[in-house]
């Protein structure tokens, strides 16, 4: 996998999201770095695809009805 972060965006594989590359936090199953994907307002693992967080239950949140089940397309 590469990544890479330039300016706001996180470069995952040529996929571009915006956000931030977390130096502090890691995946609790692989260690990763956790990416910061801002357009859901969620962190995720880049390594295992995975969302770090449940979404809300809250039907007038802007960010979680919209997102998808996996971060990454491929």
């Amino acid at each position: 996998m590469k990544i890479e972060e330039k300016d706001d965006l996180v470069i995952i594989n040529e996929f571009e999201i915006e956000g931030f590359i977390d130096k502090e936090q890691r995946c609790s199953i692989c260690k990763f770095n956790l990416v910061y994907y801002d357009d859901f307002d969620a962190y995720f693992c880049p390594n295992c695809n995975c969302w770090t967080e449940s979404k809300c239950g809250d039907p007038d949140c802007d960010y979680c009805p919209n997102r998808p089940d996996k971060p990454l397309p491929h």
